[in-house]
Formats: C-alpha cells, sequence, structure tokens
C-alpha cells in the first residue's frame, strides 16, 4: 500500500495542501497532529472545518476525550487500521500533521510495548508527586540513564512513561526504540514537507491566532477551564489555551494574552522547523506554499510514486 504524507511545521499550510490532494488523488485525509485529535479542542487546534469534512473524507478528528491521552502506539494502532480501510476502498491515504514523532513512528514502526497496568501508572504519579521532578528524574537514572540523560526534569509526562515502561517491562525505552528500527513497514510512504521562510511562517502563525480567537477560541478555554483538566494532560498543552484560560479568569488582559500565546506559537513552530530539518528526509520540500509550480511538481512526483 501506498500512502502520502504531509508534515511541517503549525501554520504551514498542510491542511489545505491535503484537502487539493484529496480532491486530485481521491484520498482521505488521516490526521497526524497530537491535539486535533481530541474533541473537546475544535478552534485551538486548527481542526478541519464543516466545509472541509464536505471536501474530502477526513479520519481520527476529534475522536477523544481530553482526558484520555494518546499516546503515540495508540494513534499508530488507528492510523495503520485506517490506511488498511483506504487501501480496501481504494483510496489514497494522505497523512497530514505537524506532530514529528507521529510521523517517525509510523515510518519507522513503533515497538510493540505492552500495555502498562493502570496500577504501575498510578504508583508512577503518586512516586512523582512524593519526590517531585527532579527526584523522580534522579530515581529513574538508576534503571533507564538514557532516558533520565534525554529528558528534562520539567517533562513530567516523558519521565513518567519512561518509568512505566521499565517498571512493566523490566527493560528500558531504549531498548524498545532499538527493536522498532530492526523492523519496517509494509507500506509505502511519499513523503512531502511544508518548511516556509520563518518570517514568513511567524506571519502566518500570528493571524491565525486572530483567526482562532475570532472563530470562538475564548469560548472553547472558558469551556475547557470549567472541567478542570490536569495540567499534566496533553491537551491541556494546547498552544494558546493557558493565556486565554488565565484571560477568562482576569489574570491578563485580552490583548496580552494574544501577545503571549502568538510568541508561545512562534516559539513552537521554531523548534518544529528545527526538528524537520534534522529528523525528516523528505521526498519533496515545499518552500512556498503560493507557488503554483512547487504545488504542480509536487503532483507530478506523487503521480510518479504511486504509478
Amino acid at each position: 500500500m501506498k500512502a502520502v504524507i504531509i508534515c511541517g511545521p503549525t501554520g504551514a499550510g498542510k491542511s489545505s495542501l491535503a484537502l487539493r490532494l484529496a480532491e486530485k488523488f481521491e484520498g482521505v485525509i488521516i490526521n497526524a497532529d497530537s491535539v486535533q485529535i481530541y474533541r473537546e479542542i475544535k478552534i485551538l487546534s486548527g481542526r478541519p472545518t464543516s466545509d472541509d469534512y464536505r471536501q474530502a473524507p477526513h479520519r481520527l478528528y476529534g475522536i477523544i476525550s481530553i482526558f484520555k491521552p494518546c499516546t503515540l502506539g495508540v494513534w499508530r494502532k488507528m492510523a495503520l487500521k485506517t490506511i488498511e480501510e483506504c487501501e480496501l476502498s481504494g483510496h489514497l491515504p494522505i497523512i497530514c500533521g505537524g506532530t514529528g514523532l507521529y510521523i517517525k513512528f509510523l515510518l519507522n514502526d513503533l515497538s510493540a510495548i505492552p500495555d502498562i497496568p493502570p496500577s504501575i501508572k498510578l504508583e508512577a504519579r503518586e512516586k512523582m508527586e512524593e519526590l517531585g521532578n527532579e527526584d523522580f528524574r534522579e530515581l529513574l537514572s538508576k534503571n533507564d540513564p538514557m532516558s533520565a540523560c534525554r529528558i528534562k526534569s520539567g517533562d513530567t509526562n516523558r519521565l513518567l512513561r519512561a518509568w512505566e515502561v521499565f517498571t512493566a517491562t523490566s527493560k528500558p525505552l531504549s531498548y524498545w526504540h532499538e527493536q522498532s528500527m530492526n523492523t519496517g513497514t509494509q507500506h509505502k510512504f511519499f513523503k512531502v514537507c511544508l518548511m516556509p521562510k520563518r518570517e514568513s511562517l511567524y506571519s502566518k502563525c500570528d493571524k491565525r491566532f486572530l483567526d482562532f480567537v475570532e472563530q470562538g477560541a475564548i469560548e472553547e478555554a472558558r469551556a475547557i477551564n470549567s472541567m478542570s483538566v490536569s495540567p499534566d494532560l496533553p491537551a491541556s498543552k494546547t498552544l494558546g489555551l493557558l493565556e486565554l484560560i488565565k484571560y477568562t479568569r482576569g489574570e491578563l488582559e485580552l490583548s496580552d494574552a494574544i501577545e503571549q500565546a502568538q510568541r508561545t506559537t512562534r516559539r513552537y513552530a521554531k523548534r518544529q522547523l528545527t526538528w524537520f530539518r534534522h529528523q525528516l528526509e523528505e521526498d519533496y520540500l515545499i518552500e512556498n506554499l503560493c507557488c503554483k509550480k512547487a504545488e504542480s511538481d509536487c503532483c507530478e512526483k506523487i503521480e510518479n510514486f504511486l504509478a
């Protein structure tokens, strides 16, 4: 089975390109964004609109509650199943998103880490609360020094994950990642990476967030705040969410909230640019999506890939 991947930083124009490709190649767009998968975060995640859904089939968007974290393994399993469904129906799978690790493990095959028992997850969280992040990281280093070295003490979720995996399997995360590199996927992927110039990308990110506010992002943030979502859950890290929640609480002026959210988004986009530049070997690079020739050349290469 052959599939197309559209990836790149936030605000680069991935979704619009995926829509045009889906129309041209009778494709199904499959979400590879770690926030767009959550049901309650529609606006701030930049999820497809009703018009987008009418224009082309979309899968794995808004299907999980923010209270149920979506792991790499869970997403990959759903993505592969959706790709297989596309194969059976004769549609081209178009994986679209900016979550680099989703793309990476889809390409390299995520090793089959056994399911972690709830009791171990609970024990990990209790130990984290008891020791604090720094001492918990020190404890992790005794059994999985490589993960402890790589993970910052402030990264609660990754520290917990590494500890849980070792406790459940008696093997460090690095072991499972090495296993993944030894196995490939049966699918062939054509990777299109959108990498706009930094200044252009920053401008698009700023405008995009203003559009979110106009579309109702403040009300969305207020609703999520009323749900008492734990700050440790992945959905709580949604770009702009914290700043807008602070505004709804009266802790920030709206202009300050918007400015801070835009700055946070620009910094995230910069990290994404760096990640994709060093972690992904794309088959086709688009630096200026407004250039019609770039898109037509991309379509021609996809046609050759599918032939």
